[in-house]
């Protein structure tokens, strides 16, 4: 008579925190979408870098930090995975995307205006007097780094 010895089964790594896993694999797809859509850009190299290198380092670091979480998923106890908040993530996303539509048409300050006001649906919202701070300050900054420190050709006002 044989007998057949069926092999030890093999214990899948258990999922330790499913939250860093999933944060893991967007920042890895985002990265990775990253990297694909500057494969074309010439990376140059760092004494002559090119439009592709900072890019192509920015998507690589972020890649780095994603299968890191991602490993931290599997080793590290954590908490579970939530809900998507897609309120923040659809006015984060609108904000930039529309600053990026008005910028040449309404000029700096306004889209930097337009970008506070559809950011600031994405949670509780401040009060007038702060949100106007925030935007002169960071308009007054954008319009001191880009315009007159690395005199971009920038349009200030419509």
């Amino acid at each position: 008579m044989t007998h057949t010895r069926t092999p030890p089964r093999r214990r899948s790594p258990r999922l330790r925190s499913p939250q860093d896993l999933v944060a893991g694999l967007l920042l890895s797809a985002i990265a990775l979408g990253g990297l694909w859509l500057a494969r074309d850009w010439a990376a140059g190299s760092l004494a002559l870098m090119q439009a592709g290198f900072f890019p192509r380092l920015i998507c690589a670091l972020l890649l780095a930090m994603g299968l890191a979480t991602m490993l931290r998923g599997l080793t590290a106890d954590g908490p579970p995975a939530q809900g998507w908040a897609w309120r923040p993530s659809v006015a984060i996303t609108v904000a930039v995307v529309a600053f990026a539509a008005l910028l040449d048409r309404l000029g700096l300050v306004l889209a930097i205006l337009a970008l506070i006001g559809i950011g600031g649906l994405a949670g509780r919202p401040l009060r007038p007097g702060p949100l106007t701070a925030l935007w002169a300050t960071l308009a007054t900054g954008c319009i001191a780094i880009f315009s007159w420190g690395l005199g971009l050709p920038l349009q200030i006002w419509p």
